[in-house]
């Protein structure tokens, strides 16, 4: 009898032990390049992904659960890229955010369709992935939207020869890019495009991509690279004494090419997507908040990936099944994002990017349209 009891209350204690415990998270992931060359563009994304996890996890959590961010570096090369998402699925995530380029996103798309986990990326831009019945998503503009927008602004200044100095290490960004860029303009007033490709991946002497682009006698120059690369080579175009107008695209986008780049990216013109000037009471929130967080001033990525981040949280409220995260996605008819609203095509592309032109003047990011 005595064992029976004894039996019965150990029992007892440990169902309530269990009842006690703190429920199972809700895990989702992110993806990107932290130790690369570029790594800035994805470590504000990252910050942006942690800032939306921490502010709905001091809310207490979704449904009292909290939410668990699993954090994945693709290391800049297909392989470890595809290692990451393998890891992540091993976690049971149920949704990632990322990744934070084009080359990168075109590896692992396949394996996250083959794996049926909703991925929405808050940088990707790529024109390859537009138009498929699948689980990627972006909350970011395309390629074609931006490239059009300066061929068609370059096209009423009268710009009849331009250079591309593109990085091919992110080809499926800057090559599909150009093509976009060469295409509208030399339909609108017959203006050429020289190319001028380079790779990161390898020893790359940027004065000689300097000197091609002199060589080439443009009326202007569009640089296609991460923030770094960009800067070096506007330095090495001031070198060189060419004092021509360039211009840049979002991968360029930082902080980093103001500090590196100086007084040589001055009168630099960005096509971009995010204002962090914009007086509006959500983005200035957002601004304090990760400055708080961070002691760092938000850039695109970080405004990408926060609204990303916060859009999946919405969803996982209703549901943490992914497939039912990707219906629920689809559904989405308007999602207030930090600037714009937010909603996706039955593609799951963005149906109505938010894009203007900036430009540095006395070491600051302008909007000028």
């Amino acid at each position: 009898m005595r064992t029976l009891f004894l039996a019965i209350l150990l029992t007892t204690c440990l169902l309530l032990q269990a009842g006690c415990q703190d429920p199972e998270p809700i895990r989702i992931g992110f993806l990107g390049g932290l130790t690369t060359r570029a790594a800035g563009l994805s470590t504000s994304g990252r910050d942006g992904f942690q800032l939306a996890i921490e502010e709905i996890n001091a809310g207490g959590g979704i449904n009292n659960r909290q939410v668990e961010g699993i954090i994945q570096d693709t290391r800049g090369h297909k392989e470890t890229a595809l290692q990451a998402v393998h890891s992540l699925v091993g976690r049971k995530v149920a949704a990632i955010i990322g990744p934070m380029t084009s080359q990168t996103a075109v590896a692992v798309v396949p394996e996250i369709n083959l794996n049926k986990i909703p991925m929405i990326s808050p940088t990707v831009s790529t024109n390859q992935l537009n138009g498929l019945d699948d689980y990627f998503f972006r909350v970011y503009y395309t390629n074609a939207q931006a490239a059009t927008l300066l061929a068609e602004r370059l096209s009423t200044q009268g710009n009849n020869r331009i250079a591309a100095i593109y990085d091919l290490g992110n080809k499926a960004y800057t090559e599909d890019w150009v093509n976009h860029f060469q295409g509208v303009i030399e339909r609108d007033n017959g203006s050429e495009v020289v190319r001028i490709p380079f790779d990161m991946r390898s020893d790359t002497l940027f004065i000689k991509l300097a000197a091609q682009a002199a060589e080439a006698n443009p009326q202007g120059i569009l640089i296609l690279a991460n923030a770094v690369d960009t800067a070096i080579i506007c330095q090495q175009l001031a070198k060189l004494s060419i004092d021509l107008p360039r211009y840049a695209t979002g991968w360029s986008y930082s902080d980093d090419l103001i500090q590196l780049g100086g007084k040589s990216v001055e009168g630099l013109t960005i096509i971009q997507s995010a204002n962090v000037t914009d007086p509006a009471p959500a983005v200035q929130s957002f601004v304090e908040a990760y400055r708080q967080r961070f002691r760092a001033v938000p850039n695109f990525p970080a405004f990408h990936a926060y609204d990303a981040t916060r859009m999946l949280l919405s969803v996982l409220e209703k549901t943490t099944d992914p497939e039912k995260i990707r219906e629920e996605l689809l559904k989405i008819e308007s999602f207030a994002g930090l600037q714009s609203d937010i909603s996706f095509d039955r593609y799951g592309d963005l149906k109505k990017p938010r894009l203007h032109r900036a430009k540095i003047v006395n070491g600051q990011f302008i909007k000028t349209d």
